[in-house]
C-alpha cells in the first residue's frame, strides 16, 4: 500500500483562522481527475490540530506511522487516527534559536527516524537530526553542505537494504546526494537522467527510489538507484490549491 501526503496551504495559518467552516469547505472541494490518474483504495482526512500535526512526511516501521510537521513529530497506529507518541517541539532548542522551523519528509530505519531540518526561506543552517523511533526523543543530528542543498533539505530517505541515506536540493534536481546512516556524512552522489522538481519525500522499496512531488501533477516518480533511470508512475488529484507531501509504503 502506497499512502500519499498533502494539505491546503492554509493550514499553516490555521493558528489565525477565526473560522473552522473554511476548512471543511475547501477542504472537500474535489478537483477535475488528471488521465493518468490512479483512484485511491481508500483516504483519510484530518482537520484542525490533527492536520496539522499530519502536514509534512511520513513513514513506517510496518507496525506505524510517523508523521512530521514544521516542528515536530507524532507516531500513530497504522490507521493514522490513534496517537501513540508525540514530540511537538521536536527541532532542538540549539536549532531553533538559529532559525530552524521546518522539519520536512521523514524515513525509518532501524529502529530510528531520520529528520531533514531546515530554517526555511533562508537556507543557511540545514541539518539531518535522528530520532529514536520508539520515543521519539533526540538520538543526535549533523550539519549537511550547503553546496550540495541549494535552497534546504526538503527530505530524505533511507534505503534499509544498504544503510543509505538519499536526499537532494530543492529544485530541478539532477543529483540525488548520498548519505552515510551511521555518520550523517555525504558519501556519495547519484546522476538521474530527467529533472525532478521539488520533492517533499518518498521511500525506497524493492531498489527502487519513490519520490513525491508538490508541483504540477503532484506526482509520484521512481528512480532506478542502480541506473539512475526515473520514470513518472502516476499524477495525484490534488488540485492547484493543494501541496503535495511525503509518502510511505507498507507491504499489505
Amino acid at each position: 500500500m502506497l499512502i500519499l501526503g498533502h494539505y491546503l496551504p492554509f493550514l499553516k495559518r490555521l493558528f489565525v483562522l477565526l473560522t473552522a467552516a473554511a476548512v471543511s469547505i475547501i477542504s472537500f472541494i474535489e478537483p477535475a481527475a488528471p488521465p493518468d490518474f490512479y483512484e485511491p483504495a481508500g483516504t483519510a482526512d484530518f482537520v484542525l490540530f490533527d492536520a496539522l500535526t499530519r502536514a509534512q512526511g511520513i513513514t513506517t516501521d510496518g507496525e506505524h506511522l510517523f508523521f512530521s510537521e514544521n516542528y515536530g513529530l507524532v507516531k500513530t497506529d497504522l490507521t493514522g487516527e490513534n496517537i501513540v507518541k508525540t514530540n511537538l517541539i521536536a527541532i532542538p532548542p540549539a536549532l531553533l534559536l538559529k532559525g530552524c522551523k521546518h522539519i520536512g519528509g521523514i524515513t525509518y530505519y532501524d529502529g530510528k527516524i531520520y529528520c531533514p531540518i531546515e530554517d526555511s526561506k533562508v537556507f543557511e543552517n540545514l541539518y539531518i537530526a535522528v530520532f529514536d523511533a520508539e520515543t521519539l526523543k533526540l538520538v543526535k543530528y549533523e550539519t549537511v553542505p550547503l553546496e550540495a542543498h541549494e535552497y534546504g533539505i526538503p527530505w530524505c530517505v533511507a534505503d534499509k537494504a544498504t544503510g543509505l541515506l538519499y536526499s537532494a536540493r530543492r529544485d530541478h534536481i539532477t543529483t540525488i546526494n548520498i548519505y552515510d546512516s551511521d555518520t550523517l556524512e555525504l558519501i556519495d552522489y547519484l546522476e538521474i537522467d530527467m529533472p525532478i522538481h521539488k520533492i517533499q519525500g518518498g521511500e525506497v522499496y524493492g531498489g527502487v527510489l519513490y519520490l513525491s512531488v508538490s508541483r504540477e501533477g503532484q506526482s509520484i516518480f521512481a528512480v532506478n538507484l542502480a541506473t539512475g533511470q526515473v520514470q513518472k508512475i502516476f499524477d495525484r488529484n490534488l488540485g492547484e490549491e493543494v501541496e503535495g507531501e511525503g509518502m510511505t509504503i507498507i507491504r499489505m
